[in-house]
């Protein structure tokens, strides 16, 4: 079977996807900076692009312009490698934009990585200066980038040979922090995703003024290595080290975003990452630093999803974007003679999930996910769902019955169902990128008497790809109904459930008629509806 996988000449479209966003050509992995910019009415997006190769090796930030966050147009790369010698020639990292009028013109700051040694690694040992935090501008709303004539903006990190890792720039203000602290709001923070070998993971914060000189200002969060994040039932835990992290406060309540690295012999992940979100309490120490205290949290998706990049929308609103891998296991050739490797998910927007307080359980499944207030009778979680602005995929072709799913025949769709009247004890099923007689088929599979979600991928293919089910905990709350979403796009398929459950997952189907879809149910009893759209793309 190895020699057939290996030998097998896949084309540049076999799997690529045609609706999310994607490089022109070889490897790339996080979006590393994402800004609207109101002037021009376009978002600008970067992301880390090695072109020539579909290893990684993050030689340069590549970006592209969109309307609508649908459809992009790729630039030239704003970034690569630095000169021999210089502070960045092995690369140029993730991080963040920053967009602000600065007298009278529009300045978009771009804050990476910069990269003089590798490897870097958390179970490596720390090369002194591999890392610094460095920036780049323009004047002309992203067309033309120029490295600031004082990088680094910060040279060390602040344990030295001990450091895990000290990178992921993420720069914005926080005026609540600010407001706690007695300083002027317009404050500029930068989180640094970091750790201490035989210590554990931390997120190191830094303060500005000007966005060109910075100061470290306290350990915002750190945690004994492999802890669990709370006493509850979650089986989360802090890991080896940090990456993009990130904050920021919706209706009022704090967050904290990161991508956590795990010990490959104490996690089930295969990916052995996953991305850790928290709601929390900022405060101040007795020498007046802040730290954050989480009161909840999850895990952001339970799939293949990592490198997050949280920027704002054009209305604000807090938007999310994340890598998707190539999950080929066994076929690492598809990628050679595909010539690309990895895409972005969907764009995603993330907001508070409000509901009645139900009676406190803390051994229920999702106790962790809830931060609750008695005294308003409410719960709060953070929601997850895609963008709005997907409804724009939809060109007007719509199926309103599920049963009907069987005469769809595309790689590109997506299915919008409402289910009403439930019991929790039925077993719901998408069968996606389905051939006849179920040869190859992907399995979306919603288990509500055990609170999960599945996406049994062990027939997904005959050839190529990993096989494991990616699954994640979900609990519908009593009297609700179940809102489901799952978008295929040819490799990818991203499931979201009543706004605040996500999964992207990843399949490689080898039948070229593997382009159905079909529902099964067990246990349904009450009146159910569809909405599908195929394809969303014209």
């Amino acid at each position: 079977m190895g020699s057939e996988m290996d030998s097998e000449t896949v084309s540049f479209n076999t799997y690529r996807p045609s609706y999310h966003f994607i490089a022109p050509h070889s490897w790339m992995n996080d979006p590393c900076g994402a800004a609207y910019i109101p002037e021009i009415k376009e978002y600008i997006l970067c992301y880390q692009w090695h072109p020539g190769t579909v290893e990684p090796g993050n030689s340069a930030w590549g970006m592209a312009r969109s309307k609508d966050l649908i459809t992009w147009v790729d630039c030239f790369p704003p970034l690569r490698n630095g000169a021999p010698g210089s502070y960045d020639p092995h690369g140029v990292f993730s991080g963040s934009l920053v967009s602000r009028v600065v007298n009278n013109r529009r300045v978009v700051y771009l804050f990476y990585t910069s990269i003089s040694a590798l490897p870097i690694h958390w179970s490596k040992p720390y090369i002194a200066g591999c890392e610094s935090q460095s920036l780049a501008c323009s004047t002309d709303f992203g067309h033309s980038w120029h490295r600031y004539q004082d990088n680094p903006v910060l040279s060390e990190p602040r344990h030295g040979a001990s450091t895990t890792g000290w990178r992921d720039p993420f720069v914005s203000t926080w005026p609540s922090l600010s407001a706690l602290r007695g300083v002027r709001p317009g404050t500029n923070y930068m989180l640094l995703s970091s750790g201490k070998r035989g210590r554990g993971p931390e997120l190191v914060l830094y303060e500005s003024d000007d966005l060109l000189s910075w100061t470290e200002l306290c350990v915002l969060f750190d945690a004994p290595s492999e802890s669990p994040i709370s006493n509850h039932t979650s089986s989360l835990h802090i890991g080896k080290n940090f990456e993009c992290g990130a904050f920021f406060t919706l209706n009022g309540k704090e967050y904290i975003i990161t991508a956590v690295e795990e010990d490959p012999s104490t996690t089930k992940r295969a990916a052995t990452r996953y991305v850790l979100w928290m709601c929390g309490a900022l405060s101040l120490t007795p020498d007046g630093k802040p730290t954050f205290t989480p009161l909840s949290h999850g895990a952001l998706d339970h799939g293949i999803y990592y490198g997050p990049h949280v920027f704002r929308g054009a209305k604000n609103e807090v938007m999310l974007s994340g890598w998707a891998d190539e999950d080929l296991d066994a076929s690492p050739a598809i990628k050679t003679t595909q010539g690309w490797s990895g895409c972005l998910t969907l764009p995603r927007e993330l907001f508070t999930f409000s509901r009645p307080i139900t009676p406190a359980d803390p051994d229920a499944v999702d106790a962790h996910l809830w931060t609750r207030d008695e005294e308003l009778s409410t719960m709060t979680t953070l929601g997850v769902r895609p963008a709005r602005q997907l409804r724009g995929l939809r060109s007007g072709s719509m199926i309103y019955s599920l049963e009907a799913l069987r005469h769809l025949r595309s790689k590109a769709y997506e299915i919008e169902a409402r289910f009403r009247g439930l019991s929790g004890n039925e077993v719901l099923t998408f069968n996606v990128r389905q051939s006849p007689n179920d040869e190859e088929v992907t399995r979306i599979i919603f288990y509500l008497a055990s609170h999960s979600v599945t996406v049994d991928r062990s027939k997904s293919s005959l050839l190529h790809g990993r096989r494991t089910p990616d699954s994640g905990p979900f609990k519908l709350q009593d009297g609700e109904d179940l809102h489901v979403r799952v978008f295929v796009d040819n490799s990818i398929v991203e499931v979201y459930a009543n706004g605040r459950f996500a999964l992207a997952s990843r399949v490689y189907p080898s039948r070229p008629d593997a382009l159905g879809a079909s529902c099964a149910f067990e246990g349904r009893s009450e009146e159910h509806t569809s909405e599908l759209q195929s394809p969303p793309l014209s």
